[in-house]
């Protein structure tokens, strides 16, 4: 034992270790690790009109409460203005009548003093008709002006339901989850590593739930932990790890040769340093309920063997827990 140990410390003392040089956040993304993002965005996420209509939908639906908020208050006015005219209506017939009365009092009047007396009468009877008369007009004109407010208010509450309609079948028909674009994304998935790798900086990571990945599959990994735990399956993991904890690893794992030996030679698998994914932060070790995934009979397993695909993350077969945009 203490020979092997020997060999391993003298390996690590003479093998060319290379580190990632931490860099800005701003790192350079590969095109095809661009395309590929957004390909796997438009696949979970629907076209970027339908992603639109998505965020849209809530201040749409907002907008029918409103407008039926607003004809109920037209209604009420329109009541109102009613209830306006039909007051107005009797009270300028009150009027109409008082004046006739007026009038033919008048003129059965015989004395001059008679006469006086009910042309003063007539005249205020004609100021009260007068002033019904224009009563009655504007209560009319308010209820035109009432009755075509609640038109317009039914009109825009119509509307705004319509949108909302379009929008719903437009996000249910084009917003599910689109194999076609998957795949093309999947067909993206080996350049994307190639391409990745030589350039590779920390910069192009960052966390998804303390899990550190490449920021190339941050959006889908969030959704597929999210969804995962709407599931009720919970899961965690780890993602990126250094080239020099590529190298403990191979250790710790009893790889015979930390720079030739197979992974499948190590007690447990564990890729060569420079070949791994986790060392470009493009593949996570899943883990279920705070342990690694175990086997292909495990809950978390099941989950992701039926829905990882959708988010594209790859099994690869020797290693239940072992995800990736490759399968590798």
């Amino acid at each position: 034992m203490r020979k092997y140990r020997a060999i391993v410390a003298a390996v690590l003392a003479t093998a060319p270790i290379v580190g990632v040089t931490a860099q800005p956040a701003q790192a350079v993304q590969p095109a095809t690790a661009k395309t590929w993002s957004s390909l796997m965005f438009t696949a979970l996420n629907g076209s970027p009109e339908i992603v639109k209509l998505r965020a849209m939908l809530p201040a749409l639906r907002h907008a029918v409460v409103t407008r039926k908020v607003a004809i109920g208050q037209a209604t009420t006015a329109q009541s109102a203005a009613q209830v306006a005219v039909t007051t107005a209506t009797s009270t300028n017939l009150k009027a109409r009548h008082a004046y006739a009365m007026a009038t033919a009092a008048r003129k059965a009047a015989k004395t001059p003093a008679e006469r006086r007396r009910q042309k003063a009468a007539l005249q205020q009877r004609s100021t009260e008709l007068d002033r019904s008369v224009v009563a009655l007009r504007t209560a009319q004109t308010g209820l035109r002006n009432a009755t075509a407010r609640l038109a317009a208010a039914n009109d825009a509450w119509h509307a705004a339901t319509v949108a909302v309609r379009n929008a719903e079948q437009k996000v249910a028909a084009g917003g599910g989850f689109n194999p076609a674009v998957a795949a093309q994304a999947a067909k993206l998935a080996a350049q994307v590593v190639t391409d990745t790798r030589p350039g590779f900086t920390t910069g192009d990571t960052t966390q998804v739930y303390g899990i550190t990945v490449n920021k190339t599959i941050a959006y889908t990994f969030q959704r597929m932990i999210d969804d995962a735990a709407k599931a009720g399956v919970p899961m965690s993991g780890g993602g990126f790890r250094t080239r020099d904890q590529q190298i403990k690893l191979r250790v710790t794992n009893g790889c015979p040769d930390i720079w030739t030996a197979p992974a499948s030679s190590c007690r447990v698998p564990t890729a060569i340093p420079g070949r791994s994914l986790h060392e470009i932060g493009l593949a996570i070790d899943m883990t279920y309920g705070g342990r690694t995934i175990p086997n292909h009979d495990s809950v978390a397993y099941k989950w992701l063997a039926a829905n990882a695909g959708r988010y594209g993350f790859v099994n690869l077969p020797s290693e239940p827990w072992h995800w990736s945009i490759t399968g590798s």
